[in-house]
């Protein structure tokens, strides 16, 4: 293995650690999320250090949504797979209605969480500390 790909596994491993973690020890872990405003503000720091901290932003996105894309959560692929699978084991499809409802669901749990954390990224921004003046 060459270096480019001991370094992707390593991120790899480190992401899917970071998710399973929110499982194991949602307290500790939930303060490493990172919703939109925080990513792009970890995206400009990594950018002054030149293409090189520009390529691992990309890579670190790429990852991140790659995992939690697959996570079996509604409205992901994830969750499409598991829908599809829930189909074939009962050799039936699964009604449409318990389909909008989980779709639904997985909806409202990412749009509620996506806010949650574009409030919380926020108001850590050091421009936004000094303006309620912290």
């Amino acid at each position: 293995m060459n270096h480019a790909d001991n370094q992707f596994f390593e991120l790899l491993t480190k992401t899917i650690q970071g998710y399973k973690g929110l499982v194991t020890d949602f307290r500790a872990t939930s303060k490493q999320l990172s919703g939109p405003v925080k990513i792009v503000d970890m995206g400009a720091q990594l950018s002054e250090q030149g293409s090189s901290g520009l390529l691992l932003f990309a890579a670190l996105i790429s990852i991140n949504l790659a995992v939690l894309n697959a996570i079996p959560l509604p409205i992901l692929d994830g969750g499409q797979l598991m829908l599809l699978l829930i189909e074939r084991m009962r050799g039936e499809p699964v009604p449409e209605r318990l389909q909008l409802a989980f779709m639904q669901s997985g909806f409202l749990l990412i749009v509620g969480l996506s806010v949650v954390l574009i409030i919380r990224d926020t108001s850590q921004l050091a421009i936004v500390q000094q303006l309620i003046g912290h």
